[in-house]
């Protein structure tokens, strides 16, 4: 099973093979491809957030633990 993050771009390289030629149907293969890239693009976004998010996690886990220590 793909991963939902990757779910968009594996969608849209799928379409992009099944329904679109680069030859003869440049409009339908170029928006695919934009789609795929903008779906990899949020995928990058959603992983820098999570990292972010368990950064910021860990930080306020350590200003708790020296508050506690410090009071």
């Amino acid at each position: 099973m793909i991963p939902t993050e990757k779910l968009g771009a594996a969608c849209f390289l799928e379409n992009k093979r099944l329904f679109s030629n680069h030859e003869t149907q440049a409009e339908k293969y170029n928006l695919y491809t934009g789609l795929a890239a903008m779906a990899e693009t949020v995928e990058a976004l959603l992983q820098n957030v999570h990292t972010l998010e368990a950064r910021l996690n860990s930080i306020a886990q350590k200003i708790d633990v020296l508050s506690y220590e410090n009071s």
